[in-house]
């Protein structure tokens, strides 16, 4: 796998809702090689370790990632102007293996940040497919009207009810699957750990494949520092090396 570590210039850095941006490079490179569910490492300057962003969105040169401020590098990257100069190492880690489902129904699962990485996934897949998006509040529901152009149903859920059901998005992902017959679809999934597990675990109720992608506190984001370990089986894995995608049945 081709890694680029290289300073590159700021094109867009907005707020989209509260507490959530989108940072917009150019990196030719970068973009050709990136695939969903990768994700880069920035140095923000002023921070001492490298934050991890999952890659959002790719279009010919142009490269997107969102984040959410919820610590002093992510709001120190949040005051970066347009123009300022920062360091990209990436694309890092294993992706979503979407090619290998091109005959699948994709039935993506997203809490919080996790609509990153599956915005992007779900911009490749060849079959258009069901969203099950869960957040807090209708404010925090970001990338809807990405989804709808790209021809996606979505099932919706927030904890306040402000927006779709009222509950958490696992409900939404069994509910559906209890009404549908199984076998010709694929779970894609990322979100909070407990989200995951319990994705996990209506999978395989309903014999249905699936991946998740982890969301983890990383330091280098190549498998030296050993700090993202999971277990898996009788063994432990590094997120960041090794994933941060996996088989659902390998980590849960």
């Amino acid at each position: 796998m081709k890694r680029i570590n290289q300073s590159l210039t700021i094109r867009e850095n907005s707020q989209i809702c509260p507490g959530y941006y989108k940072i917009v490079i150019e990196a030719g490179d970068l973009a050709r090689a990136a695939s969903p569910g990768q994700f880069c490492m920035f140095k923000v300057p002023g921070a001492y370790l490298r934050r991890p962003l999952s890659i959002y969105s790719v279009s010919g040169s142009r490269v997107e990632f969102l984040y959410k401020t919820i610590g002093r590098g992510t709001e120190l990257l949040a005051g970066l102007c347009v123009g300022s100069v920062v360091e990209i190492l990436g694309p890092l880690g294993s992706g979503y293996p979407n090619k290998k489902f091109d005959d699948k129904f994709p039935a993506l699962v997203a809490g919080g940040t996790g609509i990153a990485s599956l915005n992007f996934l779900a911009e490749t897949l060849s079959n258009k497919g069901v969203l099950f998006y869960g957040a807090r509040s209708r404010m925090e529901l970001v990338c809807l009207d990405n989804f709808r152009k790209l021809g996606w149903q979505m099932e919706l859920t927030t904890d306040d009810g402000s927006t779709g059901s009222k509950g958490i998005v696992t409900g939404l992902l069994e509910n559906y699957l209890a009404g549908k017959e199984n076998r010709e679809m694929v779970i894609f999934a990322c979100g909070p750990h407990a989200m995951l597990k319990k994705t996990a675990e209506i999978a395989k109720d309903y014999d249905v494949k699936g991946f998740v992608s982890l969301e983890e506190k990383m330091a280098c984001g190549v498998g030296n520092c050993q700090g993202c370990a999971v277990k898996s089986g009788d063994t432990y894995k590094m997120v960041c090396k090794d994933g941060p995608v996996f088989d659902i049945e390998e980590i849960f």
